[in-house]
């Protein structure tokens, strides 16, 4: 005997009845709750107005930085008579720093170092490029400029227990820049300070890993340091 062919439930759709329950439950929940459900809307719409205001500071001040560097560029590399270039670069210095300010940015760091040592504050301009490389320590392109800036900071002063320091550091960063000039440098100060052999041994290290550097045939007793690039 065949099975009887057992029917499948029909879909139970939502009828206007129950439509119409369910916005009186959510009404009365409401009502009920209405102090509550106030807080909620309040804060989601305060949540609303302070990320918006978020992100048009964010904007606005990515906009401000963006004009002061530019303005700070455009000082610090101007082609002015001797007579405007301190006040020049003190403009270029008040951009720069202003900039770091606003927005932590090691290219403002390293600019307003560089202006400072454009200006003669040697030790002000010490101070932040320590800072800039306790703070960056992971920038494979800045990080070797500033350390040969600080080099010849203390070169000029002539701390050289200090210059051999920094110019060691700058020899063992991960970067390649200015491998072949940091081992030129460490010769001449070992040679400055009557260490003749351990020049020698350095000039040697040089020609053996950096063979086209070009200082590979200068005498490092008779280096003298060279500008470091400007930023």
């Amino acid at each position: 005997m065949p099975k009887a062919i057992k029917k499948r439930p029909a879909k139970q759709n939502i009828s206007q009845n129950e439509m119409k329950s369910s916005y009186e439950h959510l009404k009365h929940y409401l009502d009920k709750n209405k102090k509550r459900s106030q807080l909620i809307m309040g804060a989601a719409v305060g949540l609303i107005v302070i990320v918006s205001l978020i992100v048009i500071y964010r904007s606005y001040s990515r906009d401000q930085v963006s004009a002061l560097n530019s303005r700070a560029y455009n000082a610090f590399y101007s082609q002015s008579s001797p007579s405007d270039s301190e006040k020049r670069l003190k403009a270029s210095l008040a951009d720069f720093q202003r900039s770091y300010n606003d927005e932590k940015s090691p290219v403002s760091l390293l600019y307003t170092a560089a202006a400072l040592i454009e200006l003669g504050n040697t030790d002000e301009a010490e101070k932040t490029l320590i800072q800039f490389n306790n703070t960056y320590q992971t920038d494979n392109e800045l990080l070797p400029i500033s350390y040969y800036k600080l080099f010849g900071l203390y070169k000029d002063k002539g701390a050289s227990d200090k210059a051999l320091q920094t110019i060691e550091k700058l020899y063992a960063l991960k970067s390649p820049i200015f491998k072949d000039l940091a081992l030129f440098e460490w010769a001449s100060i070992l040679s400055a300070s009557g260490k003749a052999d351990a020049a020698k041994g350095k000039m040697a290290e040089l020609e053996k890993a950096f063979p086209m550097s070009p200082y590979v045939t200068r005498r490092p007793d008779s280096a003298a340091l060279d500008n470091a690039t400007k930023g």
